[in-house]
């Protein structure tokens, strides 16, 4: 009986030590989660939101920044410059802490008065972990009642119903292809009538990886939550405060990506050696003055495209626009930056198979974003035994991988040699420096070369085709087009480099079709640490998301003030008359990103699209198949949204320079350099 006693002791001390092993593990753990969430606030300034009682609403926050090298007088400045009044005013203003036992919960304790600035990392250190890392002040002539406090800063509201596994991922879903599209139609709807405000969260259902914040542990809602706006207000914040919202390149998608495109100007961060150095030297090559210098090889390009299509009868059906369109972009953006003419429209006119690069480029490209999978590969072949379809896929794809990477390194060893591209993309970032002195690394310049076919051809294709779609579908527009281009040209049959600017309504029609179908669906940027956007809380490594569809479609910005625009949806080229810029918000049509993250060669697009479109005007007329409505789709395989199925019956111009009494005659190539000459 003894022994037995002696036993049952014996298994209740170890079970409480096992139970005190297990809280003290607990505890270690919280606390160590505690310690790590402090990281989640800024390591060089105070991000402090701030309510003062006299001037603000029951519930405005106003966010205050101060360096930690400052003091209170400094921060008393600061509040009275945030809050936009006198000092002098409020001399005797204090400040007030307020703590909350819960992040939404009410105020149970408003501390002491502020009177050392080096208080607040004690009261950082103090905050629960899944509270925002930030110290709350009141600011106020003596310190209120705690019930007098109101609640903090919230959260932005979510978008709709917050369903199990999926969260709100149904609002992605709708008619359109575009699942950004359906997002805004269901959550940002051109009406202006939205449900949940103009900025709302998302949840995703599932957990997300973020990366490049070390051992940081994320709030609960950073890895399933992204922010979403259509606000412009919002995108003003972002851009004024860069630092605080930086873009980076840490989700799995484009990590997945960065596999093929490596780490170039758009696929990469902003904290990389890579991007700083490729940053400074990359707008260099494509400022207004090298533009200029450009433009022999784009007109050349756009004169062959012109001649190939000058081949085809009167009436003809052209059935793969998009094809030809990205050809000859693909063309003219590798012409001016690698020196290398890949006859793209050429050999599409003679049925041959596009450059080797392009092929190469499109392949690596779809499987790595994803429009090629074993299914569109290999149809029903991937489900017989042994075929390993997925294996094969992966195994084509790493060649060609190794392949892209010995065709740029061919043309950067020709560029080396000089015997390609002596004023080329390339050439620059072989011979040039940053004001620092610091050269692309010879590595990286993969990664530069293959963003540049990303961002340079595809999406100009893309627009040219919604542009030419939405011509065709209002005539007058058109007409108003073809009357500016012909009072420019006075008689010549393609633009010269001065004529170019002064194509004003030509730029208005691209810039509307860009607006409406941008090729980039949403720009985003990350919290770099916890602080307040709008006025509402984020969280560290938190994703915002800039639904270019949705605020591109904002009637608060698009209508007109007088509703003279229309319907968001609608395409009215006088939205980008220079009286309706003037008058709309700054920050309300951002196709091309913006701030330091803004597209670098928007001016070449803008050149190479009115240089395009004046020719195509003038030489031919475009009637559209009945019945087309545009979908905007990636069914192709490439990056950037454009007009599914795109097609049109092609016809000379009455009276342009490939009018013969209705019969199409034929360009000849020499025609056009002679106006060029003349010029």
């Amino acid at each position: 009986m003894a022994a037995e006693n002696s036993q049952m002791l014996k298994l209740a001390g170890g079970m409480a030590v096992g139970a005190t092993a297990l809280m003290m593990a607990s505890t270690l753990k919280q606390s160590l989660k505690a310690s790590a969430r402090r990281e989640a606030s800024s390591s060089f300034e105070y991000h402090l939101p701030v309510h003062c009682p006299q001037i603000s609403s029951c519930s405005t926050w106003q966010l205050v920044k101060l360096p930690k090298v400052a003091n209170v007088k400094e921060l008393h400045q600061a509040t009275c410059a945030a809050l936009g009044k006198d000092v002098e005013t409020f001399q005797d203003f204090n400040f007030y802490p307020v703590e909350r036992k819960t992040v939404d919960g009410a105020c149970v304790k408003l501390g002491p008065q502020l009177k050392e600035i080096g208080c607040l990392d004690l009261l950082l250190v103090a905050l629960p972990p899944d509270h925002l890392q930030v110290v709350q002040l009141i600011f106020a002539p003596e310190v209120p009642q705690p019930a007098e406090v109101p609640q903090g800063p919230k959260a932005f509201n979510v978008c709709g119903m917050c369903l199990p596994l999926v969260g709100t991922s149904h609002q992605f879903k709708g008619p359109y292809a575009i699942p950004e599209y359906n997002f805004a139609q269901n959550v940002f709807p051109p009406t202006g009538k939205y449900p949940y405000g103009s900025t709302v969260r998302s949840y995703d259902g599932r957990k997300q990886d973020v990366w490049e914040f070390g051992t940081t542990v994320f709030h609960e809602d950073t890895q399933y939550t992204e922010t979403m706006t259509a606000d412009a207000n919002i995108v003003q914040e972002l851009i004024a405060r860069t630092s605080d919202f930086p873009k980076l390149w840490n989700r799995d998608v484009e990590v997945g990506l960065q596999d093929f495109t490596a780490n170039g100007l758009f696929t990469s961060s902003e904290k990389s050696e890579d991007w700083k150095t490729g940053h400074s030297l990359l707008p260099r090559g494509f400022n207004q003055i090298k533009v200029k210098a450009f433009a022999p090889q784009i007109l050349a390009k756009t004169r062959s495209f012109v001649g190939e299509w000058s081949k085809f009868e009167a009436g003809h059906l052209v059935e793969d626009v998009n094809e030809w369109l990205t050809a000859m972009t693909a063309d003219a953006v590798v012409s001016c930056s690698m020196g290398m003419d890949m006859r793209n429209v050429e050999r599409l006119g003679s049925k041959q198979a596009p450059h080797k690069f392009v092929e190469t480029f499109r392949f690596g490209l779809g499987v790595s974003i994803g429009s090629i999978t074993a299914q569109s590969e290999y149809g029903l072949k991937r489900f017989l035994p042994f075929f390993d379809a997925e294996g094969r896929l992966q195994a084509k794809y790493q060649e060609t991988k190794k392949e892209m990477q010995r065709q740029v390194e061919d043309l950067v060893e020709a560029t080396r040699r000089g015997e390609l591209g002596e004023n080329s993309i390339i050439a620059a970032m072989l011979k040039d420096a940053d004001p620092d002195g610091k050269r692309v690394r010879y590595g990286a310049l993969y990664g530069h070369v293959v963003n540049l076919m990303i961002a340079g051809h595809e999406t100009t294709a893309a627009t040219l085709g919604f542009t030419l779609q939405l011509l065709a579908e209002h005539p007058s527009y058109e007409e108003r087009a073809l009357e500016e281009v012909r009072q420019v040209l006075q008689g010549r049959t393609e633009p010269s480099v001065d004529d170019v600017p002064k194509l004003q309504f030509v730029e208005q029609c691209f810039r509307e079709a860009l607006r409406l179908y941008s090729p980039v669906t949403f720009i985003t940027r990350d919290v770099a640490h916890d602080t307040l956007l709008g006025g509402h809380r984020v969280y560290q490594g938190e994703r915002i998301n800039l639904v270019t569809r949705a605020l591109h479609t904002n009637p608060e910005y698009w209508a007109g003030a007088a509703g003279e625009f229309g319907d968001p949806l609608s395409f009215n080229p006088d939205r980008f008359s220079p009286e309706a810029v003037r008058e709309r918000h700054p920050n309300a049509y951002h196709p091309w990103g913006f701030a330091s993250r803004a597209c670098i060669g928007s001016q070449f697009a803008l050149f190479e699209a009115k240089t395009f479109l004046a020719s195509m005007l003038i030489h031919f007329r475009l009637q559209g198949i009945p019945g087309y409505k545009i979908v905007a789709s990636c069914e192709g395989g490439g990056a950037a949204p454009s007009p599914e199925n795109l097609a049109f019956h092609v016809f000379p111009r009455p009276g342009g320079p490939l009018w013969s009494d209705g019969i199409m005659r034929p360009l000849a190539m020499n025609e056009g350099k002679e106006d060029e000459n003349d010029n």
